[in-house]
């Protein structure tokens, strides 16, 4: 079964600081260590390697050397004393914990320890952290989808597509609910296409509660394809903003090489298209193929227009 990107992001927070109290240790004791394959330590150490202060050159960069199998952490300058939040990252964590706390609304063991690690964490600067709770939570179906999630029950919702400018009815079971780039989203299987996709809270129109699901929905069988991707070094961000989906990144002259695995092939075909041409595909070449009659379609219409 394949983890998800927070524990993968929990567990390389852990290995930087091991590493400092531990030099010269092996991939094979980090991964007893961490209880692990020693395959994915290399891949968490590839990680940390592109970790490190905003411009990101070889002066901000953690180096991680890795030699005969043995792991060196060499002048971690960024890491000489405990990192303090910003205002605007302890909102950040303020925020998402707001978000938590409402998904679990129905583990009320669950809800007073997020409340006390929110008391906690807005006060951690002199000023006290305020969030304004209704904008957070703007759409009126929250507590819906929530109530949902818990009862495993299917919702019939009505959507309208950014991307595609059209409105649609689906019935979908959600899975999670996140905080993103300043919007609420659902994460839910879509029963008519048997695949995994993601819904902005603020597009849906509609929202009821259906049937009881009668069967479980494991996400890790969800069908996926693996895609090799070239990755300018100007679009890092693109990496970053994606890690949930990304298994490896390389270094290469042309910037990163990187492998992502999804099941929402219309997404990443669109996330590609907007950002050419700091993204190639290496593989496979029946989707290369596909993205690149898309992008002759858009340049036709363009012509078009302007003929």
């Amino acid at each position: 079964m394949a983890e998800s990107a927070a524990v993968r992001a929990l567990r390389t927070m852990d290995l930087i600081p091991y590493l400092l109290e531990n030099p010269s240790c092996s991939i094979k004791t980090l991964a007893k260590r961490f209880a692990t394959s020693e395959k994915q330590i290399e891949k968490d150490l590839e990680l940390i390697f592109m970790c490190g202060l905003p411009g990101y050159t070889p002066y901000e960069l953690i180096d991680i050397v890795l030699e005969d199998g043995v792991v060196s952490v060499i002048d971690p300058q960024v890491l000489n004393r405990p990192r303090r939040f910003s205002k605007t990252e302890l909102v950040v964590i303020v925020l998402g914990l707001k978000i938590l706390s409402e998904i679990k609304l129905e583990r009320i063991d669950l809800r007073e320890k997020i409340d006390k690690l929110i008391a906690k964490v807005s006060h951690i600067k002199d000023e006290e952290i305020l969030i304004n709770d209704s904008q957070m939570m703007s759409s009126k179906f929250v507590e819906i989808i929530n109530k949902a999630i818990g009862n495993k029950q299917i919702l019939r919702i009505g959507y309208i597509s950014v991307t595609k400018d059209q409105s649609s009815e689906r019935d979908v079971v959600p899975l999670t609910l996140y905080y993103s780039n300043g919007s609420l989203y659902m994460n839910a299987f879509d029963v008519e296409k048997k695949a995994e996709r993601v819904f902005r809270v603020d597009a849906i129109t509609r929202c009821e509660t259906g049937a009881f699901l009668e069967y479980e929905v494991n996400q890790s069988h969800l069908p996926e394809i693996t895609i090799e991707l070239e990755v300018k070094d100007w679009l890092r961000f693109f990496v970053e903003r994606n890690m949930s989906i990304i298994r490896s990144v390389k270094h290469s002259n042309q910037g990163l090489l990187v492998e992502v695995a999804v099941s929402n092939i219309d997404w990443i075909e669109k996330s590609i298209l907007s950002h050419i041409p700091g993204i190639k595909i290496r593989a496979p070449q029946d989707f290369a193929v596909r993205v690149r009659e898309s992008a002759r379609n858009i340049l036709a219409l363009y012509e078009s227009s302007v003929s």
